[in-house]
């Protein structure tokens, strides 16, 4: 290989970008959770058999059973046989398991040496739910013609192809892979075409003309060109997902706009991690309550809700500018007690906040205002429970007041 990672796999991914509808329950998204269109990737094999330059035969492959693999032997089966002989030719690469860049929670990302810089996402079912026989799934994703189908042991699930399609619309990313090991569809998304999803035909493991691993390693590293904003020609208020921040309690954070304000966006993929959306919808509610108090004692809740037609759970947060971890031991008396203050001022709420950390209380300079942050584990109690004392008690020995 004379080409590195970074060179085969050169395409930036673009913003993730949409227009909030009036609704706080959705969005209009710049792209819908289902293709308008499902189309054949035609020349797919020929394109992959022109470009191929994977040695043969250095890898051992795990062999599977006859009997349906479960979600986990799937994955464990993939990887062994297709990901990790892809990751070590394209040197630097990697595939993931649920890199944190990305919106949503695909099975497997494929990045480069920045693991937070995705590139393709990798989706396995079980055969439970995906196995086509011998229908294409350009033939099937309408269920008009579902209907026509006599064989008892045809699997198709119309949220399969929402979910996969999704993670390449809301990402920006243009191809992925959906397999349940035994069959493999490589997909593309053009820039060009953003609503139309094109599918190649299946290939199996014992594929030659290609192989699946060549198919792997072909739609890996295309180039696509240069960086794009996804953007919506009718918009007059952008709102945009821009860079991720870390991991909160649940979900994902990254920084943002909504509209023209800083926002940092708490993400959730509403497929795969329905407790997380659970504990995000329990902290919309306690920003409900605790209305009065936002802006100075805790971030404005500025959206909460689905979007991308509900493949995302989000909340949209005042960001905290230049935020940082507060550090007793360089506090003043007259701080630590104003901050003690505040969490009484929640407490009047009857709100427990229930996860007091030095992550969870923000200083930002500019304002020199604390912020407390990360309400999902939070608890709705009588103003005399003797959990708002205890953890009153409990913020003074962490401030060594």
């Amino acid at each position: 290989m004379t080409q590195t990672a970074n060179q085969l796999l050169a395409y930036v991914v673009p913003d993730c970008t949409w227009i909030p509808s009036g609704s706080t329950a959705s969005t209009e998204s710049a792209y819908p959770r289902f293709p308008n269109l499902v189309r054949e990737w035609r020349y797919f094999n020929r394109s992959v058999n022109l470009n191929r330059n994977i040695p043969v035969g250095q890898f051992q492959v795990f062999p599977t059973d006859s009997q349906d693999l479960s979600v986990e032997d799937a994955r464990t089966r993939l990887y062994s046989n297709v990901l990790w002989p892809v990751k070590t030719l394209l040197g630097g690469a990697m595939f993931r398991a649920r890199g944190p860049g990305i919106l949503g929670v695909p099975d497997y990302t494929l990045c480069t040496n920045n693991p937070l810089t995705a590139k393709m996402p990798v989706e396995i079912k079980t055969r439970h739910n995906l196995k086509l026989n011998n229908y294409n799934l350009w033939e099937v994703y309408r269920s008009v013609d579902r209907a026509q189908i006599a064989d008892q042991d045809f699997r198709f699930r119309k949220k399969i192809l929402s979910q996969v399609f999704g993670e390449l619309a809301c990402n920006g990313l243009h191809y992925g892979i959906l397999t349940n090991y035994s069959d493999t569809y490589f997909l593309k998304r053009l820039e060009t075409e953003p609503t139309t999803l094109y599918v190649s035909r299946v290939i199996h493991p014992n594929s030659n003309h290609p192989t699946l691993r060549d198919s792997s390693k072909r739609s890996s590293s295309i180039q696509t060109g240069s960086k794009k904003k996804v953007k919506t020609s009718s918009s007059k208020e952008i709102t945009t997902i821009d860079k991720y921040i870390g991991g909160g309690t649940f979900g994902k954070v990254f920084s943002g706009y909504y509209g023209c304000q800083s926002v940092a966006w708490k993400t959730c993929d509403a497929y795969k991690e329905q407790e997380a959306m659970k504990m995000l919808k329990h902290e919309a509610h306690i920003y409900s309550i605790l209305k009065e108090l936002q802006g100075n004692t805790i971030p404005c809740l500025l959206y909460e809700g689905y979007i991308y037609d509900g493949y995302l759970y989000t909340l949209a947060l005042q960001l905290i500018e230049d935020a940082r971890h507060i550090d007793p031991a360089i506090l003043t008396i007259e701080e630590k007690e104003s901050i003690v203050k505040q969490l009484e001022s929640i407490h009047s709420f009857g709100v427990l906040h229930n996860d007091i950390a030095l992550r969870n209380i923000l200083f930002e300079p500019k304002s020199h205002k604390y912020f407390f942050v990360d309400f999902g584990l939070s608890e709705i109690v009588d103003d005399e429970s003797p959990k708002l004392r205890k953890e009153e008690r409990g913020l003074k020995n962490f401030l060594h007041l």
